[in-house]
């Protein structure tokens, strides 16, 4: 059946009980709990992490709010949609040296969007120990990305048509990085 624009699918303020989450404790790093929100820590360089969560959906409005808080800013947090296994989703990433991107999982092999592109920089991104809000939108062939209420790039592609949401973190260098999300909710766009 049809859903109205802006009906919330699915939103977790991460406060316990918190089910569904994928977490773990490996040599990579962590993810779990903690300080109000859902924490990844990664631990290697040039490691990512992610969880997902929730049913399968055709077009999200995703939002959750993320911040560094320990560890270099060479590093890189956001959310998932249309996952479909390990290999294959799309990604849209932020980091906290104030670049961003849209990235897609495919067959495992990693490619920032459009094809052969380049993350770009912007200053509408908060950098170092600051809060940003993340949205993005999978909507028919459309993927959008805003942070903080700004659109930062919109682009077309239509590899995957529906998955799941979540979200994920990563770091470039050999320092360790822990990341915090909060307030995650997915919409009907």
């Amino acid at each position: 059946p049809a859903v109205e624009p802006g009906t919330v699918l699915f939103e977790d303020c991460f406060d316990p009980p918190t089910q569904g989450w994928g977490t773990m404790k490996r040599e990579e790093g962590l993810i779990g709990f903690g300080y109000g929100g859902m924490v990844f820590t990664v631990d290697l360089p040039d490691t990512v992490l992610w969880s997902v969560n929730g049913d399968q959906w055709m077009d999200t409005r995703i939002e959750v709010d993320g911040m560094l808080v320990d560890g270099s800013a060479d590093d890189f947090l956001g959310v998932i949609c249309r996952y479909q296994d390990d290999e294959n989703f799309y990604a849209f990433l932020v980091s906290n040296d104030g670049y961003y991107g849209i990235i897609k999982y495919f067959d495992g092999r990693m490619a920032v969007l459009p094809e052969n592109g380049l993350m770009q920089y912007t200053d509408v991104i908060r950098q170092g120990v600051a809060l940003n809000h993340i949205q993005a939108v999978c909507q028919g062939d459309e993927l959008r990305l805003s942070v903080n209420d700004s659109l930062l790039i919109e682009i077309t592609d239509i590899s995957f048509s529906s998955g799941r949401a979540g979200l994920i973190a990563g770091s470039h260098t050999d320092e360790s990085v822990m990341v915090l999300f909060d307030n995650m909710a997915v919409y009907q766009p």
